[in-house]
């Protein structure tokens, strides 16, 4: 990846603290609150991915996602760690393809 600026003022940011979630069920909780997902989210990678593609929940200009602790939580969550970067990237995507900036900060 080369250098860049990236001007994400009219993003709205969103950070997720992964520091102290040690389960599957703690980081689905962390991603529905951080993220201020429905309250129809199930609580599950299907319902992660069907709310993160859905104009309902994105209503903003463009989104950047903050992930804070990414390589401790990637050591400790393992393939839900490998899911939950497969559905962000998914979600990447498919808002690129719809003219909406999002973008994910493993940091």
């Amino acid at each position: 990846m080369k250098n860049s600026v990236h001007d994400l003022r009219a993003d709205t940011v969103l950070t997720l603290d992964l520091k102290g979630v040690r389960s599957k069920k703690g980081l689905l909780e962390a991603l529905g609150t951080s993220l201020k997902l429905p309250k129809h989210f199930g609580h599950n990678w299907d319902a992660l991915a069907d709310c993160l593609m859905d104009d309902g929940w994105a209503k903003r200009t463009g989104y950047t996602i903050v992930v804070l602790d990414a390589a401790a939580a990637a050591k400790r969550f393992g393939d839900d760690w490998n899911t939950l970067t497969d559905i962000f990237g998914d979600a990447c995507i498919w808002w690129s393809e719809h003219d909406k900036p999002f973008h994910v900060v493993l940091a």
